[in-house]
């Protein structure tokens, strides 16, 4: 209700506000670096952004300094809790269904043996390790519902009229666990996205990272953290519970985003650990 106070209150809410200042600062560093070594042809995000500021001479224009640190803040952010949770969460499955951890070990093994790093382009021959990953996605999907918009131009959804104007809250659980869309919605099965072959399967219904033109921005780079991180891991460890322990909770807490709950798991060395140096043929 009043930001303005929310900032001078004593708490530990004071805490974040320093947290943000300190990212700020870095971004600004960052700016001023890229400023100085600017090029005809800029390749990062932050160059290309401070190429549209001088370009665009309009006084109403949104591009800015201002903005551009806010833009990056939110990529940050989003970026790096969503992945990290998603990754939590996956490695949590492979310890609940020791079954399925096992036959992605074994795929691993099978079809890049044990030297070289994971690399992108290598969830193409792995059909099984990526279902596996998409399946996590879509039972603990980390953001249940869309960002809000608005409806621009008056139409119709299954029939009812949606005004223009309306404020719309898209929910993407209601798609990634719709029964007409998958088998068995309620439990965690990588057969969603295999067929009978054994293949990799598109479904259109994996929507965790929304769709259409509103979809998340940092789509492409969180499959790709997700797919080398999660390859990597499973390669070198072996989850399990520790000795004694009672057993997962898979119930999510909710913190911005749904997130497993607090709990220890063991990271054990495999024996036949690859050497993920860079493979010979990309040197």
């Amino acid at each position: 209700m009043l930001p303005w106070a929310f900032r001078r209150l004593p708490g530990p809410h004071q805490e974040m506000f320093r947290y943000q200042e300190a990212v700020r600062g870095y971004l600004c560093q960052e700016i001023n670096r890229h400023k100085l070594s600017a090029s005809e042809a800029p390749k990062a995000f932050i160059s290309c952004y401070l190429a549209q500021i001088t370009k665009v001479d309009d006084p109403v224009s949104t591009f800015s300094e201002d903005n551009l640190i806010q833009v990056v803040i939110d990529l940050f952010l989003g970026g790096t809790d969503t992945t990290a949770t998603t990754l939590r969460w996956a490695l949590f499955y492979m310890v609940q269904h020791r079954a399925i951890q096992g036959k992605v070990q074994q795929e691993l093994h099978t079809v890049l043996g044990t030297s070289g790093a994971v690399r992108y382009e290598d969830r193409k021959r792995l059909p099984y390790t990526r279902a596996v990953l998409h399946e996590v996605q879509r039972v603990s999907s980390v953001v249940t519902v869309g960002a809000v918009r608005q409806c621009v131009t008056s139409t119709r959804v299954q029939g009812h009229p949606v005004p223009k104007g309306t404020i719309i809250l898209p929910n993407l659980a209601s798609v990634l666990y719709d029964p007409e869309c998958w088998e068995t919605p309620q439990q965690f099965n990588p057969g969603h996205f295999l067929d009978k072959d054994g293949n990799f399967l598109v479904n259109e219904a994996f929507l965790p990272f929304s769709a259409g033109h509103r979809v998340c921005l940092g789509d492409q780079l969180a499959r790709m953290e997700l797919s080398l991180m999660f390859a990597t891991l499973l390669r070198t460890f072996q989850f399990q519970l520790p000795e004694g322990s009672p057993g997962l909770r898979l119930d999510y807490v909710f913190r911005g985003t749904r997130q497993p709950q607090p709990q220890k798991i063991c990271a054990v060395p495999r024996l036949s650990c690859p050497n993920t140096g860079p493979r010979e043929e990309g040197l």
